[in-house]
């Protein structure tokens, strides 16, 4: 098979792949991907799974949403950079006492990962701005169903940096996942057992579920600032260090899809789509600088619904579309 030629011309660390056969690196899936890409390198593994393209694209965005775009370009840049830098960092362990930071959450088979990465950075920040005295967990839904246009398409994808922007000028509530707590918790449930409901952008509400006691007015909270993080990795870091999780947006392919542990880069599978993030550390693994990463697809997903991915490089664009913000308190 045309995988297994392929995979005699890689090094066991960094595949070389002449480009002539990039396009057929491109066109591996299934399991011929998970084969190819366990013995292409050995920075991280995959596992197969029978899903569909339909709802592999599902829990990414358009692409657009995902790269840097002019309103990030000519957003302030926060270039101050530590004089030293901890070779490790992780958020869990400096700020222990939020325990937003080491929730994974659960988008289901909608794009909304830019609302999610927005919800969680502003739960986290809010934590840490106060020491640990307001705790609230930020809806995602109330980003996802209410930002409209000037955020984007809703499940169709939307722009990390107007979330964040959403925040300031309009403040969000409070909600969990799927039947959960807080004012609006998302209204899309999670695929069980092979099955997954379909799923599209829920209408814009400006009231909280029924029993929850705080008016959905009274329950907005808001931030102060929102901004690009200048696209250098000491940059990045210092923005973490100093203030908390930031929301980053890359190109996901189809072998980031079936990643189960170590420090991805892409290596072959074709190009799904956009996807955003919360990034909430770094540090090496067996010689790979990696950023530490929690994905919104639950945690039965990678490394209990985290990930690393190779820092320093721009891997997939994940340093060029980086955005914090400041919360109100």
């Amino acid at each position: 098979m045309k995988f297994v030629v392929l995979a005699a011309l890689c090094t066991a660390t960094f595949a070389f792949v002449p480009i002539d056969h990039k396009s057929a690196l491109e066109t591996i899936t299934g399991q011929a991907l998970v084969d190819y890409v366990n013995s292409a390198q050995n920075m991280f593994t995959t596992q197969h799974t029978e899903v569909s393209d339909e709802e592999m694209k599902s829990r990414v965005m358009d692409g657009k949403y995902a790269a840097a775009h002019s309103d990030e370009i000519r957003a302030t840049e926060r270039a101050q950079v530590l004089d030293t830098i901890p070779a490790t960092f992780d958020s869990r362990s400096a700020w222990p006492e939020c325990k937003s930071i080491k929730q994974i959450r659960n988008q289901a088979t909608c794009g909304s990962c830019w609302a999610f990465g927005a919800a969680e950075t502003i739960s986290d920040r809010i934590c840490i701005e106060t020491k640990g005295a307001q705790q609230p967990i930020i809806s995602p839904d109330d980003i996802l169903s209410c930002c409209g246009s000037s955020c984007g398409n809703g499940c169709e994808g939307g722009y990390p940096i107007q979330a964040l922007r959403w925040w300031d000028s309009k403040g969000v509530v409070t909600g969990g996942d799927y039947k959960g707590a807080g004012c609006k918790p998302y209204p899309i449930a999670p695929c069980t057992s092979g099955s997954c409901p379909e799923s599209k952008t829920p209408s814009c509400s400006l009231s909280c579920q029924s029993g929850y006691s705080t008016a959905y007015a009274k329950d907005k909270h808001f931030g102060t600032s929102a901004y690009a993080v200048a696209k250098k990795v000491a940059s990045i870091q210092t923005e973490i260090h100093e203030n908390g999780p930031v929301e980053a947006a890359f190109s996901v392919y189809e072998d980031f899809y079936k990643y189960t542990s170590g420090v991805y880069k892409h290596t072959a599978g074709k190009y799904l789509g956009g996807h955003a993030i919360k990034i909430i550390g770094w540090g090496t693994e067996s010689g790979s600088p990696y950023w530490l990463v929690a994905n919104s697809w639950g945690t039965d997903w990678g490394e209990s619904g985290f990930f690393k991915i190779l820092r320093g490089v721009d891997e997939c664009g994940i340093e060029s579309a980086v955005v914090a913000g400041k919360a109100k308190v």
